[in-house]
């Protein structure tokens, strides 16, 4: 009995030394930067097939980053449809010009979910807090070849977006 106890314990054993090696390792995270995007009130067009569509101006703001510095230009917008369960889609499109003069295109697609409750209360201009709600994107850059920011164009971004009362800060991720 005890062989047979033995040996199930090393059969065992080994199974879950080929599952923990089997286990991916997931992709590291490098902090790049925070832009604090301003917005000018929401232009709503109203009920569309896929949803409540709205349109928000993005009128200027920062970006701060260990690499990077910059001012988001006017100019841009973020096109949304709030869906039917009222989690918005987002798409936004705008620019920013660096300290150093480089103008950088970026887009970026994400969603925020709400409870209607909350939503009723970040449209109302409150500082909610963002464990109550989900902010997240992924944001793309086209920078200009040949510039030091040039390693934009050549990775995956991921972000996450806090509702101010007066901007959108959005922290920006590289995956590594």
């Amino acid at each position: 009995m005890k062989k047979v106890c033995l040996s199930l314990f090393l059969f065992l054993l080994c199974l879950f030394n080929s599952y923990a090696q089997s286990v991916p390792e997931a992709p590291q995270l490098e902090f790049v930067c925070e832009l604090k995007v301003k917005l000018n009130p929401a232009m709503v067009v109203g009920e569309t097939p896929h949803g409540v569509r709205r349109i928000i101006p993005i009128v200027g703001g920062t970006v701060e980053g260990p690499a990077i510095k910059a001012e988001i230009l006017n100019g841009g917008a973020d096109w949304q449809i709030v869906r039917s369960d009222g989690v918005a889609e987002l798409e936004a499109h705008y620019q920013m010009k660096t300290d150093d003069g480089v103008i950088i295109y970026i887009k970026n697609t994400g969603i925020r979910a709400a409870s209607p409750e909350v939503a009723a209360r970040i449209a109302k201009g409150e500082q909610v807090s963002p464990s109550e709600y989900y902010f997240r994107a992924i944001p793309k850059f086209e920078a200009p070849k040949g510039s030091k920011y040039e390693w934009l164009n050549n990775a995956i971004f991921i972000c996450k977006a806090l509702r101010n009362p007066d901007n959108v800060a959005i922290q920006v991720w590289k995956v590594k």
